[in-house]
């Protein structure tokens, strides 16, 4: 009987395999319905690759923000600094003047002394240290027009001593000795220094 598991041949060199009760192979994804299209299928992005990227962009975010940060305290804290500095300054002139001053008071007739004194060794030291105080104020805050004014009036009290030929010119800064002889004209000065300069 045929089908029971016996061999038939077809032909000569065919074998005939017996017939099994096998069930059809069940499709794997159901038949796509007329109108809808089913998207493509995507490579899928592993977890961890998303989440190393989304990190790297957090990462760049927070470096980025952490120079601008940097550098905004780092102004912050020159201008600080510069306004510290400046600050000292104004004090330390304002000392240097205050000294100056002290000895004004102590030595009335030396602060004061005309466009006809004479030049003696109490005058001449208190002339010296007028201008070595204006120096000193030109060097430290010579550049405001406030201290200038100060500067001005301690140079100008002082003519006569310039005039004298007693003003020894080399133990004062070239750059404050031109600025005397822009304010004295017929600055004289004493010494090796004696008026070419």
């Amino acid at each position: 009987m045929i089908g029971t598991g016996e061999r038939r041949a077809i032909g000569p060199d065919l074998p005939v395999r017996p017939r099994t009760s096998a069930r059809p192979a069940a499709r794997t994804s159901p038949a796509p319905r007329a109108g809808r299209r089913r998207p493509a299928p995507q490579e899928g992005t592993p977890m961890a690759v998303v989440v190393t990227q989304i990190a790297f962009i957090v990462l760049a975010a927070a470096t980025v923000a952490s120079v601008v940060l940097a550098v905004w305290t780092y102004r912050r804290s020159a201008r600080a600094q510069l306004t510290a500095a400046r600050a000292q300054l104004q004090l330390s002139a304002l000392g240097i003047l205050q000294h100056h001053l002290d000895l004004a008071v102590a030595h009335p007739d030396l602060a004061s002394p005309g466009d006809e004194r004479t030049v003696d060794a109490r005058y001449a030291w208190f002339a010296v240290h007028a201008l070595n105080t204006a120096q000193t104020l030109r060097a430290l805050v010579g550049e405001e027009p406030d201290w200038q004014r100060a500067i001005d009036a301690l140079v100008r009290g002082h003519r006569p001593y310039l005039r004298s030929g007693a003003f020894v010119c080399d133990d004062f800064s070239p750059g404050f000795v031109d600025y005397l002889r822009h304010r004295v004209p017929d600055l004289r000065c004493a010494g090796p220094g004696d008026g070419a300069g």
